[in-house]
């Protein structure tokens, strides 16, 4: 009953406030690519002493960040590059430049350097002057290096290794695998006078092996998609591995992907495994790693037809990729874009439906599924749905007996607890029901089967004392924006689908919130990162931020959705 009623709420809701009720206003549509450049838009990042946009730029021979000036945010203009591109010797010794940041004392600029052979070779981290754009020297960190994240009085510089699993890599079977781990700078004796001396600087690196976990702290019941259990040509994997078993975790399968820091923890999602790792900056230790179970939500599964059909319930794994936290009653809260994600190779994924060939589900689902496309199996129904295939055993027989999809699309808020991470808000279907309601143009029904609209981006922002969440939709060019400032009552607050005429921008993936004291008119503003669909899209968007509701209907609905959503999420984490 009381997702009937959530669903009711999120219905009026979606009905009761359209899309020209956006609070979102576009000031910029840039094109991010500077002459030359390729693949650019998706992570920017904002200088508020120089009024600077940086903006990654990687891909065909060309990696560098790209530096446009914002004093005029109506009226955004190119100023330079900085060239990354020969830093493992040549452009074709690289595969990526993923990441910028921007350090708060205005001291330099960061850029994450992945290269070629990046399982068996380190990555690198760019450093480089904000006013001049010149190159001030690089610093190893460790495998496949991602996101960036600066403490925020500028102490502490946190690098995500990712350690992402290469299946071209024939060192990947074996222990030297490239881990997952995080690299962490000490900054505290950098000032402008001796930037000469940052490439200098050594990192902390602590990747997920014993050694590096505190006492009691254990990979036990962490999803991992390792090699070893999961195989990497053939038949697919036939029994579900027992992952509370010490001897099935191999911490090379732990993939971190983005970081958030709270006084003296690290906060970082482990998208692949599924879990929280808290790492703390005073021991250099990782203290807790929490698994996020599963959410139940109700989906549109199909992607056989043009209609929205949100009828399908199922247990997703949030899985989230950007991450976020705040305070809020004295307590700290971490918020999850849960976009999901399979393993690169996919051998961890299976459609529902599939009876036949090496991805079969019929060799892995316990007996209580039927074995021919029946039932819950048809393609009109959950079979079309891509699954876990390691996850969704119930009673340790190695047999799945209740399917997980990958992500839940939806975002959430976690209490940090001493225990690791108490969910206290879902936003449940909300994102589908309110996309199929006022926005069918931007509605992908291919994706449905898969992850959704796949919220990705995130970001926080403070305003007139609240605390606002903006979440990007990567598939259906959307954003939206809720008012968190009660974790456990967070409200829909705008929506804005991001396409503009002939220069539309695709994939909304990175974003900035510039808060009216530190932007350059004097607005609050959103500056969001493209990343394009290869060919085009790859565009920077900035937006000027309006949170007050604009009528009436809006707080009523607000308010029953609120109170239907807190009864809802009520549930807990399992």
């Amino acid at each position: 009953m009381k997702r009937k009623y959530a669903t009711l709420a999120a219905a009026l809701l979606a009905l009761a406030v359209p899309e020209s009720r956006a609070q979102l206003t576009l000031l910029s549509n840039i094109n991010a690519n500077q002459t030359g450049g390729f693949s650019a838009g998706e992570i920017p990042a904002f200088d508020r002493n120089t009024n600077r946009l940086f903006v990654t730029s990687s891909g065909s021979s060309v990696y560098r960040v790209n530096i446009f000036d914002m004093q005029n945010p109506t009226n955004i203009t190119e100023i330079g590059t900085v060239d990354f591109s020969t830093t493992f010797g040549t452009s074709a010794d690289m595969l990526g430049l993923s990441s910028v940041a921007v350090d708060p004392q205005g001291r330099f600029g960061a850029a994450t350097l992945i290269p070629t052979t990046n399982a068996t070779a380190l990555g690198k981290i760019g450093f480089f002057n904000l006013s001049t754009g010149a190159v001030i020297g690089t610093a190893n960190v460790g495998y496949h290096p991602d996101s960036l994240t600066f403490s925020s009085d500028g102490s502490r510089l946190v690098v995500v290794n990712e350690g992402e699993f290469n299946p071209s890599a024939t060192t990947n079977p074996t222990a030297a695998n490239a881990p997952g781990s995080i690299s962490v700078f000490d900054l505290s004796g950098i000032h402008s006078g001796n930037l000469a001396s940052l490439p200098a600087l050594s990192a902390t690196t602590k990747d997920f092996s014993s050694s590096n976990l505190a006492p009691g702290v254990s990979l036990s019941g962490i999803r991992n998609p390792n090699v070893a259990a999961i195989g990497t040509s053939g038949a697919f994997i036939a029994a579900v591995p027992d992952f509370t078993n010490l001897a099935n975790q191999d911490h090379n399968a732990i993939e971190p992907e983005y970081a958030t820091i709270s006084g003296n923890k690290v906060l970082v999602s482990l998208q692949d495994n599924n879990g929280v790792g808290e790492y703390d900056l005073t021991s250099n230790q990782w203290t807790k790693i929490t698994s996020l179970g599963t959410i139940t939500q109700t989906i549109d599964a199909t992607d056989t037809g043009s209609s929205i059909s949100i009828t399908q319930t199922v247990k997703g794994m949030p899985m989230p990729d950007t991450v976020s936290s705040y305070s809020a009653n004295g307590k700290t809260y971490l918020v999850t874009a849960n976009e999901g994600d399979a393993r690169v190779d996919d051998r961890d994924a299976s459609r529902f439906g599939d009876t036949g060939g090496n991805d079969s589900m019929n060799t892995i689902l316990d007996s209580n599924y039927p074995s021919g496309a029946s039932g819950s199996r048809a393609n009109a129904e959950l079979g079309r749905l891509n699954v876990s295939r390691i996850d969704g055993d119930t009673d340790a027989d190695g047999k799945i007996d209740d399917i997980r999809m990958f992500g839940t699309r939806s975002f959430s808020i976690w209490e940090v607890t001493d225990g690791g991470l108490s969910l206290a808000y879902d936003s449940d279907s909300f994102f589908e029901t309110y996309i199929a309601a006022n926005d069918t143009a931007g509605w992908l029904d291919s994706r449905s089967d898969d992850k959704g609209p796949e919220p990705e981006g995130l970001t926080l922002g403070s305003i007139d004392g609240r605390t606002y969440a903006f979440i990007s939709m990567e598939r259906n060019n959307g954003i939206f924006m809720f008012d968190v400032t009660d974790p456990e009552s967070a409200s829909f607050f705008g929506y804005t689908r991001t396409q503009d005429g002939a220069n539309t921008p695709l994939r909304p993936e990175g974003m900035a919130f510039i808060s009216s004291a530190n932007s350059p008119n004097g607005q609050n503003l959103l500056v969001v990162g493209f990343e394009g669909d290869g060919t085009s899209g790859e565009r920077v968007g900035v937006y000027s931020v309006v949170p007050e509701p604009s009528t009436s209907a809006l707080l009523f609905v607000s308010a029953i959705f609120v109170a239907a959503y807190r009864s809802r999420n009520q549930k807990k984490r399992r």
